[in-house]
């Protein structure tokens, strides 16, 4: 009678085993799932800062040159304030890209943010100025720019 209480006893381990075992490849697969789509949602929360800092830019298009152009900053002290400020706001948006990039390993391989990044350093002096003169503002694009360096010409 020992024995078939010993064999049941077994069998039950094993279950549980089987069980346990099952439910840990189920919740890697959904961790896996939640991770996509956090990376997914933060990449189109990206996207979505990027349109309105540019829907800023569309609405005064002399704005464009100086984020796109290379033009340096304004003498006019107003248009100037306003290159700065968009400027600032847009340097949030691709310090925030860069570290959802890094940080969420589903959304790693995408290059987006990394070269959006090095094309404004060539193309915003506005933005160049701000992020030299305050690094920990904006600690992610600061490092990528140092870790990238401009090609010698």
């Amino acid at each position: 009678m020992g024995d078939i209480f010993g064999v049941i006893a077994s069998i039950g381990v094993v279950a549980s085993l089987l069980v346990s075992s099952w439910q840990t490849r189920e919740l890697t697969r959904q961790t896996s799932i939640n991770n996509g789509v956090a990376g997914v949602s933060a990449m189109y929360n990206g996207m979505e800062r990027l349109h309105h800092i540019e829907s800023l830019i569309a609405a005064e298009p002399w704005l464009y040159g100086h984020f796109y152009g290379s033009a340096s900053l304004p003498d006019d002290e107003h248009q100037r304030a306003r290159v700065l400020t968009i400027a600032g706001m847009l340097a949030d948006v691709v310090d925030y890209g860069l570290v959802i990039t890094e940080t969420n390993p589903d959304i790693k391989f995408y290059v987006g943010w990394r070269d959006f990044a090095l094309s404004l350093r060539r193309t915003s002096p506005a933005i160049v100025h701000l992020v030299e003169d305050r690094p920990s503002w904006w600690a992610a694009l600061a490092k990528y720019w140092a870790e990238h360096p401009e090609p010698s010409a």
